[in-house]
Parts: structure tokens; sequence; C-alpha cells
């Protein structure tokens, strides 16, 4: 199989466990969906397990590129910080919308420990990582205090969240505007005042 089609074959699991869930997801409703036979993905998956490990490398990917590799126009620190979450939010509406596959992922494996709570856990934190350091980088241009950047990005990581089940799970139609108040408040208690931006 080509790598164009595994990549669409991939994007195709993607949206669908963004709207259904892993579990709902299987080889079977996968082949219906991209056309193809039970016989013949399967024989380029080779187990469900294996599909799961393939869509979360796949979405961490994905999320990479659309997220934090387009921010990069901006000028490092706040502005920066700013596009991350800006893109972050809108990933969820992107190809119709839908969850965190991460966090539909860490719900459904929460107690099932293997190969897939370990890639879960692997790109969680790769995230949180990421945007820890983008945190770190507003320190080093003089935009936010000198703040711990761990406990900063478990804030921020908690307001992103927040907002998506808002949105998704309870449907409230003033969730972006909770969260842009509450986005607000957490760099104007993080700002260096002393610092004109």
């Amino acid at each position: 199989m080509s790598n164009s089609k595994t990549g669409d074959i991939l994007d195709t699991a993607l949206n669908l466990v963004r709207n259904i869930g892993f579990e709902s997801l299987s080889i079977s409703s996968l082949a219906s969906e991209v056309g193809m036979s039970k016989s013949g993905l399967f024989a380029h998956f080779n187990s469900k397990e294996k599909m799961h490990l393939m869509i979360l490398d796949h979405g961490a990917y994905k999320f990479g590129e659309d997220v934090f590799r387009k921010s990069l126009t901006e000028k490092r620190g706040l502005p920066r910080l700013k596009k991350i979450v800006f893109n972050w939010i809108n990933w969820y509406k992107k190809n119709g919308g839908g969850t965190c596959p991460f966090l539909a992922a860490a719900v459904e494996y929460d107690a099932k420990p293997g190969l897939v709570k370990e890639r879960i856990q692997f790109h969680t934190n790769t995230l949180i990582n990421s945007l820890a350091k983008s945190i770190s980088l507003c320190i080093e241009e003089g935009h936010f205090k000198n703040i711990n950047d761990e406990q900063a990005a478990f804030e921020l990581y908690s307001l992103i969240i927040g907002h998506l089940i808002y949105l998704r799970t309870l449907n409230r139609d003033n969730s972006h505007e909770l969260f842009e108040n509450a986005f607000e408040s957490f760099i104007n208690k993080n700002m260096n005042k002393s610092r004109n931006l």
C-alpha cells in the first residue's frame, strides 16, 4: 500500500475516532468507510492494537504540523504562544470538527495498561512539554515573569481541555467566550508588567 494511500486511510480513521472514539472503530468499520475489504485492511494493520497505535502516531504528527509548526511564523514568546492556542482551538473544528483524539484515547485506555496507553502517555507528554517550552520562551523574551513553566503549562492545558468539554460535551454556546476570558486572565496573571508589548 502506497504511503499516500496509507495517509488517506489514517486521515479517515483519525476523523472517525475524533467523533466516535477508539473502541467504536474496528478494522471492519474502517474498511467499509474507505471502500476496502476487511482482509485487505487487516493485512495492512495486522491488529486493532496496531491500528490504534498508527492512528495515534498520525494524529500526533498532524497536530504538531497544524498547531505548533504553523505557529513558527510568529515572533518568539507571547505572539507565538497566542498563535499556538488559536491553532489548537481551531484544530477542533477542522475537517468537520471533533474531540481531541488523545483525550478520547486517554479516557478509553485509562485502566488498560499496554502499548496503546504507553503511546498515549508519550504523545501527551510531548504535547505538554512543547507547551511548556513555548511558555519558557515567553519568559526568555521578557513577556512573562519568571514563573514555573511546568505549572503554567498545566494551567493552560487545563483551560484548553476545559474549553473542549464545554464545547463538545456540554454544548455551551458561550464556551469560546469563557475560554477567551480565562486565557486573557492567564496572560495578565503571568505578564511581565515592566515590559511594554
